[in-house]
């Protein structure tokens, strides 16, 4: 993914009422503002202790800012995105989704490869601003197990 250029229009999916649901992010944003927060993996320390709570926290400032949803994109399986999401209660404008096969994160040009930590192919830790289904700007993680350009903080000052 680079600015100006188009999301992907690769499915994601997100596990709810009993159901799996297929979610095209580029169909998902259109005419409207979506922050999207891809992360190496659901309930991992980074993710789970320093990455998402400031989204989580400051979700109201995001809608201020214009911001209409926060999806967090993890690379894990939808039921464990589920789980994770059942367990910090998000507010409304704050979607977990799933890319457990890396299909999206392939298609973005963010794979990133943990194998030798055991942890397979995940997705590069990033936020990404999507106006319209147009990527406006992205800030990826020079070292994924950190959370400085794509933290909720940093982002916030950039909008």
């Amino acid at each position: 993914m680079e600015v100006g250029s188009s999301i992907p229009s690769t499915p994601v999916q997100q596990f709810e009422g009993g159901e799996i649901k297929q979610i095209d992010l580029s169909e998902f944003s259109k005419g409207k503002t979506v922050l999207v927060v891809a992360m190496p993996g659901a309930f991992t320390p980074t993710c789970a202790d320093d990455h998402v709570p400031g989204y989580l926290q400051n979700a109201d400032k995001f809608l201020s800012k214009g911001v209409d949803d926060i999806v967090i994109l993890a690379t894990s399986d939808f039921f464990v995105v589920k789980a994770w999401a059942d367990s910090l209660n998000p507010p409304a404008n704050v979607h977990f989704m799933a890319d457990g096969s890396q299909v999206f994160a392939k298609a973005a040009d963010q794979l990133l490869d943990l194998t030798e930590l055991g942890l397979g192919m995940r997705t590069q830790r990033y936020a990404a601003l999507v106006r319209n289904s147009n990527i406006e700007s992205i800030a990826v993680e020079p070292d994924a197990t950190a959370v400085t350009v794509s933290g909720a903080e940093a982002v916030l000052g950039g909008l």
